[in-house]
């Protein structure tokens, strides 16, 4: 139990975001594993909201409408929230929208507050969409005049997202590069051996458009072998404009080539099956790439910023373009290809290295130790 002399002593940690699924799902195994301070969670009231208070001392509402680009009741209503806020304290934004927000509202703010933002991947606003373009050429002027002064550190998970950024903003602030969220590898299910006579083919995600769903199912339509089913795992996301719809989810249920199977508990779960592709059209840093080489399924990635790490790996294949031809020919000829537990035995003691946890856990504290010193 903290007491409020602790409070007092203990640094304040905010982590804000637009989504509580955010907060818990992504950051929960990291905030465990960073050194005691005062934790605070500032994201809407969600499905997660109970699971935050196990986690975080605190958890305040922000009222935002995801589906919404811009919301100023929004702004308005986290003003309020940070002049609340301890001096000094560090508020950590994710996502590139958040960090948007949480810039502006700053303007208004009458304390000094240090602002941290990662961006977990550019994101639809960098996207190749007429609209997102338009929007993009908007905030840059917005961006490259307030970021500046909310940031003190930028926190990217790739280089190519950073040099583009940074380009983009004009940000001449402090950066840092870390590689993904991390995964608590003692969660894992890992799996211990391969059946060749039935295989099974997984796509884990939120079922957004820009994840590669549309072209997930199209690849099972090219492959039509009895010893090869497919599986997608996920649910929609009614709070983001890039989600299918639900019209479009009873659509794939009713498809002969692929069995949904809603969201499942990957790091349980996973071991089950024995191919998992990635067709994301951008990546900060792919977590289920990471989770599916740990467990020991062989991967099949698009070929992006945030996945080209896969080639550090065994077990794996990059394609250029989500090629549907080369990821069908990978599968089919899958028998083909060295795989082995050693391989993946291999490739656990590199994340173990790399990207456990408290690996990523120790580069966030010697950040926010650093704000906490000046």
């Amino acid at each position: 139990m903290l007491t409020i002399l602790t409070l007092k002593i203990l640094l304040m940690i905010v982590y804000l975001s637009h989504w509580d699924w955010n907060l818990y799902k992504s950051r929960k195994d990291i905030v465990s594993n960073l050194d005691e301070k005062y934790f605070l969670a500032i994201c809407p009231k969600g499905i997660y909201s109970e699971e935050l208070k196990s986690i975080y001392q605190d958890h305040i509402n922000w009222q935002i409408n995801r589906a919404k680009t811009f919301d100023l009741k929004s702004v308005l209503n986290l003003k309020k929230i940070l002049n609340s806020l301890e001096e000094g304290s560090v508020v950590h934004s994710f996502t590139l929208k958040t960090g948007i927000l949480y810039s502006i509202a700053n303007l208004f703010v009458n304390k000094n507050i240090n602002g941290v933002l990662s961006i977990n991947g550019l994101g639809y606003l960098f996207s190749n969409n007429l609209k997102a373009k338009l929007l993009k050429l908007l905030l840059r002027t917005v961006i490259k005049r307030i970021f500046n002064k909310s940031f003190k550190e930028i926190i990217f998970q790739n280089v190519s997202d950073k040099q583009i950024f940074l380009k983009f903003s004009s940000y001449s602030g402090k950066t840092s590069l870390i590689e993904g969220s991390g995964i608590e590898i003692s969660n894992y299910v890992k799996k211990e051996f391969y059946q060749k006579e039935k295989l099974k083919v997984i796509f884990v995600s939120r079922l957004l458009k820009d994840k590669g769903v549309n072209e997930y199912i199209e690849l099972t339509k090219n492959i039509s072998k009895p010893n090869i089913d497919f599986y997608l795992a996920g649910e929609i996301d009614t709070g983001n404009p890039n989600s299918i719809t639900a019209g479009d989810l009873e659509d794939i249920k009713n498809k002969d080539t692929i069995k949904y199977i809603g969201p499942i508990n990957v790091e349980e779960e996973l071991f089950n099956y024995d191919i998992s592709i990635i067709m994301s059209k951008y990546e900060g840093f792919s977590r289920i790439l990471l989770e599916s080489l740990y467990v020991g399924l062989f991967c099949i990635s698009n070929k992006i910023p945030g996945t080209e790490w896969l080639k550090e790996f065994n077990n794996g294949f990059l394609v250029e373009n989500n090629s549907l031809k080369d990821i069908s020919e990978i599968i089919n000829n899958f028998n083909e290809y060295e795989f082995s537990r050693a391989n993946a035995e291999s490739n656990r003691e590199i994340i173990k290295k790399k990207y456990a946890t408290k690996i990523i856990s120790n580069q966030y504290n010697e950040i926010y130790n650093n704000l906490a010193s000046r």
